[in-house]
Parts: structure tokens; C-alpha cells; sequence
């Protein structure tokens, strides 16, 4: 029998109790190679019981050990955190071609759900689901003795378990759990009904009735302690009716289930399992026991872990794969399961948790799981503070709040964001924010007054406002159809004086770099830098933006797709660039490690040029919580962004971002940006007045986008010499190049058209994208037919 090597993510109660009593006790299928977890309590309470296995705070670190370990040892992980950490955690690891059993639930929603199989398929690996019931003996008997029951009509379950410290944890809050009672425990149950009631495999069952109950009042838990609820089963000639019981504040514990049929009633009670038949048909009652005491006992959590080691075998092609179904078949009973709960939800809080005085929390809630009216208020909610962000700000608070060296959350950011970009050997480094990322770069790239520098004439002005203070002259160029600068306009500017072209990828759409790179080949003393502070993730034929030319920066501020409040950070392929970048605004510490001893710049290491540029640590500790998601933030976000190009391309009057995006572009998605073809719409309707009918209809984070515009209008390079006397003299005129003040047609005419929507990057992001839909084809529907407001 193959052993396999496997790691432990998440040092819980369950874990120590559970998996790693199954894993130890079966050495010829495991063997355990690392653990992770952010405590150190639980470090040492794993150290002492197995003191020869490495063990990590984060799954970064362990993965990064594991590159270096010979031949990767880390074949399968077993997988038991927080709800809220999975979608940090999970695609880490299906990414490293790591097997992958994770605890229950599967998902916090569909949309979560089917994200996980899709990084697995890629990947080659395996994904499983540890609801260890259902590999139990008990449900496999149960399942076997279904027939006997003849036609369902009817199923009763009851779970219910003491739980003490309610208000303590993780699971205390609704927004780190996804939700109580009924998500915990009553994902088991859910589970079990389903798989034993459904008798259609096609059909959801329906919820007829749905209430969460907040017993135990004494306790600041801010979601459901208990729950009621009945689903209805479609089926042949009958409708199956369930009734389901989940508590966590039982006063005892017990487990029942009770399915009812048209020639016998099957029991279970938690170790035995019973088939009464009707007294008119002469047979014997039915007897299965599960209890430990039995000497061919085997548990369920055993049983689970035998099929994925089973499974992982499979993939491996080590046994045959007929072995493989035994889990993968249960794919589609987790989005049922999930499906169901999302909809137990949605039917209760109708009615809302009956406790004294639901949460703020408990209200945000409710917002996601799309239970606004039609017309309240719905706004993007961003960055998404949950439990990862405090952890790794409690963390942060208690390791440095400033760091004056390249250590600490600085290296680790700037080490994991260069890693991100395959750009291993280029030169990573955080500012405080991207607008002085951007100086520090122009700073240098060794700027000089008179140099002069193209720039996109629609971009946010912090693309070019930094290097106004090193005297420069700058060269607007048009915009394409999608709002990035026009490869065309850029050859037709560049001239001997031409000292840099900086490009902006605008709302996180890339621009055209191949034939921007082609322009500048005919010029290789031209430097390209990159503006990537909406296009974090952005790609083109699989490279990223920020690698195409000499330098790039991004912005880390507030609704920023990566974001820590405030900072930004730089990446270059030229040593001296970064050397330069140092002495700008990291003096001394920094710049004397970093900085060649022999190198010109060296005897300026403690001064600097006198400025300060270092960012927050606390600002970076929540980046790195960010960056390690983005993956996932841009599956989402690549999910929405199709979902609203796909159902609303009947709209004729809007002109719909990806259809300007070549196939071999994966935008960031900072936003949604549509055009409005007045042409197009009924007469009348303007711009204007459709964002003002979608605000009434709640959508208020709908923008026309007026602090983006063209530039070249702007005081500050018309006439910087009111306001930098001190750089530019008073006979000083703004370059017009081949164009006139007003001749920038392509980039008027998308400001004058522009509409931005915000693209939602988690799973709670569906509920609003199904409502901007909606409100829009409903717009669009009563202009066509003339009963608009």
C-alpha cells in the first residue's frame, strides 16, 4: 500500500481529535509531513506529539519550504479552518498540485463552491469534502435498506448538541462563519436528508418553511443558535416532506432521524439503525448497529480518509480510477446541499433571526444574501474586513508597527507580489502610497526638466502629476474605444526629446502591449513605464501588466482590488532604478543593505534625498491578506464581469467593455465601464437620466466617472508655472504635438459616454450582480416601451 505524504492546516479541536488520531494510527497510508497554524499555543501542542514534523504559521511559508524540500514532499493536505479562511487557504494549495480534503461546509455559496473543482481540474488534483457521514457504515446502511420503505412521504431529523462558549471564536460572528447554527452542524444533517429524500437527482428541493431562533440570550453570538426547518422534496406520485431540528444549545445531546414510508418506517438514532414494517406484512423488524463496540468497528472520519486515499491514488494513476468515484460523485450532492442552505437563509431571514436585537452584522448579512427590497440602498462594501484582516492586524500590531529595514511584512509582501508576477529576480518596493510609487519611479528613471514624457490624455492625473516636479513637458495622446492610450497617437509623438511613455491600464482593462512595445522597439532608448493601479491581476497571452517594460507601480489605496488602506508599490528590472528608488525615500537602514557598498549612491544611504516614503506596516499586513487572495478575487470578479456582458448585450444603447477585449486579455476588473450610445437609446433618454433611475432603484455605487478625464485641460500642465515657479519658467507652453487642445475625439468620447459599475470579488457578490441586471433590462424594457418615468 502507497503511503502519502500529507500536511494539516488548521490545529483545531477537531483535528487534534479527529484526523490526526486517523492519520497517525495508519502509517501505511499516511505520512505526516507539516502542519500550519497562526497560534502558537497550538504549535506546541502539536510539537509535543510530533516533534519531528515542521510546522508553519502560514500555508505561504509552508509552501515555500516545500519548493526547496526535494521533489515536493507534500503530496495531500487535509484541510480544517475557519469558513472565512478557505478561500485563503484552498487555492494556494490546489495551485501547488496539492490533493485537497477540506472540512464541511464545501462552500459559503455556489458561487464559492465552483470555483474550488475548476483550480483542481487545472491543476490535476483532487477535492474532497470531508462530511465524514456520509462514508459512515451507518449511511451506507441506510441507504441500502431505503428500498424497503417502499414510496417516501415523509422525514424527521433532529440534531442537537451543547455547545458552551457560544460567544467565543470564530463562530460567535455570522461574517466569519457564514452563518450559525444551521452552516455548522446542520450542514451534516442538511447533508444526510438530501442524500436519503432526493429522490429526483435533478431536483432542489423546495423550502417551505425556514426560522432561526437566538436561545441562548446570556451569550453576544450574533447569529442562530437553533433552527426550523421544512423542505419539500419534488417526487413521483407524492411530494416528500422534511422536517429538520439543528441546535447548538441543547440541553442534550442527541441525534434522530425518522423516514417514514408507504410499507415500513426506518429510524436512526445515532448507533442503530431500525426498518419497522407494517404488522400486515409479517416480516421482521430490521437491526444495524454502528456502535465502537463492536469489533469490526471502523469510524466514519476513517472510512473518509481510507476513500481519499483511495482517490489521491487514483489521480495518481496508481490504482485503477473506478476507485476515484466514491468521492468525486458527491460533487453534485455539495452544490445541492449548498444551494439549499443558501435558500434556508434567504426564506428565514424574511422573517429575521428572533432574538432581542439582530447585528450590524447580522443586517450586512442579510444584504448579501440578497434579501434587500428592490429599491434599498446597495452599496460595495470594500475592502472586506473579516477575520483573516483583524488576525493579521492583531499580528502585525503585536510584531512592528514600523519598519525601518527590507524585513518583516515588507519582504514578505514585496517577495509574494514579485513571485505573483513571475518576476522573482526584479526589484519589488512598497511606498506609501501608488501616487509616490509613481514620483519614486520617475525620480528614477532620471527625469530632467525639458525631458519630455507621453502620457494617456485620459488617465487619473496621479499618472502624471508627480513628474511635474522634475520640470518635464507633457505629451497627451488620444484614447482607444476602451479608454487606454492608442499605440497609434504614441508613434506619432515620439520624437529625439521623447524621454519616457507611461501607459495606464484603465479600470483595469490592459492596454494594447504588444503594439505599444512594437512602437517603441524603433526606440530603445525610450523608457515604458506601466500605471497598473487599476489592474492588479491583469493579463495579456498570460504575462502580467507590470512586466512589459522598465517599470511599473501600483496603488495599495483604498477600493484598490489589493488594497491596504493606503500604500503602493513598485517593480523594476533595473538595479539601479531600485538603488535610486531607496534613496529617494527609505534612508538609512534600507538603503545601507540594500545599496552596493561601492556603489555612487552609497555615500547617501543615511540622508537620502530627504524625503520619506516608507509605507505602514499595519497598511501592508492588510495587503498580504489581499494579494494571497487575488486569485480568487479574480475568479470572481472574470465570473461577474461575463455575467453582465452575456445577459446584457441586448441592450442596444450599451456598448459593453469586453467586446473591445481581445480573447488573449484578462482584465482586472477594477470596474465595469459601459458606454451609453445615446444613438442608440430611445430619444431623450440620456446618460444622466439612466444612472439617476438606477440610483432610485438602490444602486447607488453606479458612477459617471468625472475625476478621470482629459488631462490636457487640467491648470496643473497648462500652466504649471502658476503654481511650480520655482520649476517652470513664466514663458512655459504646453506641448501640443499634432494635436489641438480639443482634438482628443477618442478620449472626449469616452469620458462623454463613460458609466462605471463596481465588479463584486467574493461570493457574496452574486446576489447584487443578478440585481444590476435585473434594474437595467428593467430600465431598458420600459424605455423600449415608451412607459419609462
Amino acid at each position: 500500500m502507497n503511503t502519502i505524504r500529507i500536511a494539516i492546516v488548521g490545529l483545531g479541536r477537531r483535528t487534534f481529535k479527529k484526523a490526526l488520531t486517523t492519520i497517525g494510527d495508519d502509517a501505511e497510508r499516511w505520512q505526516l509531513v507539516a502542519a500550519v497554524d497562526p497560534d502558537e499555543r497550538a504549535h506546541r501542542s502539536f510539537q509535543s506529539q510530533f516533534p519531528g514534523v515542521p510546522v508553519f504559521q502560514d500555508v505561504k511559508d509552508m509552501l515555500e519550504w516545500d519548493k526547496g524540500a526535494e521533489g515536493n514532499l507534500i503530496e495531500a493536505a487535509y484541510v480544517a479552518v475557519p469558513h472565512h479562511c478557505y478561500t485563503s487557504v484552498i487555492p494556494h494549495l490546489l495551485s501547488a498540485g496539492i490533493h485537497v480534503i477540506k472540512e464541511k461546509p464545501a462552500a459559503t455559496s455556489p458561487e464559492e463552491l465552483m470555483l474550488y473543482p475548476s483550480l483542481a481540474k487545472a491543476n490535476a488534483v483532487t477535492l474532497s469534502i470531508a462530511s465524514q457521514r456520509r462514508y459512515g457504515d451507518s449511511m451506507m446502511q441506510m441507504k441500502k435498506w431505503l428500498a424497503h420503505l417502499g414510496g417516501i412521504s415523509s422525514v424527521e431529523a433532529k440534531l442537537k448538541l451543547c455547545i458552551s462558549d457560544l460567544d467565543e471564536g470564530w463562530r460567535a460572528k455570522n461574517a466569519l462563519a457564514g452563518g450559525g447554527a444551521m452552516a455548522d452542524v446542520g450542514w451534516h444533517l442538511l447533508d444526510t436528508v438530501i442524500m436519503l429524500a432526493r429522490v429526483d437527482p435533478d431536483s432542489v428541493p423546495n423550502v417551505a418553511y425556514a426560522r432561526l431562533f437566538h436561545v441562548r440570550q446570556s451569550q453576544r453570538h450574533d447569529c442562530e443558535d437553533s433552527a426550523e426547518v421544512i423542505l419539500e422534496f419534488p417526487s413521483t406520485p407524492n411530494l416528500i416532506t422534511a422536517h429538520l431540528t439543528v441546535s447548538r444549545v441543547g440541553h442534550k445531546e442527541m441525534e434522530e432521524i425518522i423516514i417514514t414510508g408507504e410499507k415500513a418506517t426506518m429510524t436512526f438514532d445515532g448507533s442503530e439503525t431500525w426498518v419497522h414494517f407494517d404488522p400486515a406484512t409479517g416480516k421482521e423488524s430490521l437491526q444495524y448497529n454502528s456502535s465502537r463496540a463492536l469489533a469490526d468497528y471502523q469510524s466514519d472520519f476513517d472510512s473518509m480518509f481510507t476513500i481519499f486515499h483511495n482517490q489521491v491514488r487514483a489521480a495518481k494513476g496508481e490504482v485503477p480510477s473506478a476507485l476515484q468515484h466514491d468521492c468525486s460523485s458527491y460533487a453534485e450532492q455539495d452544490l445541492v446541499v449548498t444551494r439549499t442552505l443558501r435558500a434556508i437563509y434567504q426564506h428565514a431571514h424574511k422573517q429575521g433571526v428572533e432574538q432581542a436585537c439582530p447585528s450590524a452584522e447580522q443586517r450586512r448579512t442579510n444584504l448579501t444574501l440578497g434579501t434587500l427590497g428592490n429599491d434599498e440602498m446597495l452599496t460595495m462594501d470594500w475592502p472586506k474586513i473579516d477575520g483573516v484582516v483583524e488576525d493579521a492586524v492583531i499580528k502585525q500590531l503585536h510584531e512592528d508597527i514600523s519598519i525601518y529595514s527590507n524585513g518583516g511584512v515588507f519582504k514578505q509582501f514585496e517577495t509574494e507580489f514579485k513571485e505573483y508576477h513571475g518576476a522573482a529576480s526584479s526589484y519589488a518596493l512598497l511606498h506609501n502610497s501608488g501616487t509616490n510609487a509613481l514620483h519614486a519611479l520617475y525620480f528614477a528613471a532620471g527625469l530632467m526638466p525639458g525631458d519630455e514624457v507621453i502620457f494617456p490624455v485620459y488617465t487619473f492625473h496621479a499618472t502624471c502629476s508627480p513628474a511635474m516636479h522634475f520640470g518635464i513637458k507633457p505629451v497627451f495622446c488620444d484614447a482607444e474605444s476602451n479608454g487606454n492610450i492608442s499605440p497609434r497617437a504614441i508613434s506619432r509623438a515620439i520624437t529625439a526629446k521623447t524621454k519616457a511613455v507611461v501607459v495606464t491600464h484603465m479600470w483595469g482593462i490592459p492596454c494594447d502591449m504588444p503594439a505599444i512595445c512594437s512602437a517603441l522597439n524603433q526606440w530603445p532608448r525610450v523608457l515604458l513605464f506601466e500605471d497598473c493601479s487599476h489592474a492588479h491581476g491583469a493579463k495579456i497571452n498570460g504575462q502580467p501588466v507590470g512586466t512589459f517594460g522598465d517599470g511599473a507601480a501600483w496603488s495599495l489605496q483604498g477600493q484598490k482590488i489589493v488594497t491596504g488602506g493606503e500604500g503602493g508599490i513598485t517593480l523594476t528590472k533595473h538595479a539601479d532604478f531600485h538603488y535610486r528608488q531607496l534613496i529617494l525615500g527609505h534612508y538609512n537602514k534600507r538603503c545601507k543593505i540594500e545599496t552596493p557598498p561601492d556603489h555612487t549612491l552609497n555615500k547617501f544611504a543615511l540622508t537620502g534625498a530627504g524625503l520619506k516614503n516608507r509605507a505602514h506596516p499595519l497598511a501592508i499586513a492588510i495587503a498580504l491578506t489581499q494579494l494571497r487572495q487575488l486569485p480568487a478575487f479574480h475568479a470572481w470578479k472574470t465570473k461577474y464581469a461575463s455575467q453582465l456582458t452575456v445577459q446584457l448585450s441586448s441592450v442596444a444603447f450599451l456598448e459593453l467593455p469586453l467586446k473591445n477585449t481581445d480573447p488573449d486579455v484578462e482584465p482586472a476588473w477594477y470596474a465595469y465601464v459601459m458606454r451609453f450610445k445615446a444613438a442608440q437609446a430611445p430619444r431623450g433618454r440620456t446618460r444622466e437620466r439612466f444612472v439617476e433611475e438606477l440610483h432610485a432603484k438602490g444602486l447607488v455605487d453606479v458612477d459617471i466617472p468625472k475625476s478621470t478625464g482629459l488631462l490636457h485641460q487640467e491648470p496643473l500642465y497648462n500652466k504649471p508655472q502658476e503654481l511650480l515657479p520655482y520649476i517652470y519658467t513664466k514663458d512655459y507652453t504646453p506641448h501640443h504635438g499634432d494635436n489641438k487642445l480639443d482634438e482628443f475625439g477618442g478620449a472626449q468620447a469616452f469620458y462623454d459616454e463613460a458609466i462605471k459599475f463596481p465588479i463584486y470579488a467574493t461570493a457574496e457578490g452574486q446576489a447584487a450582480t443578478d440585481r444590476y441586471v435585473g434594474s437595467i433590462l428593467e430600465i431598458a424594457n420600459a424605455w423600449l416601451h415608451g412607459d419609462a418615468p
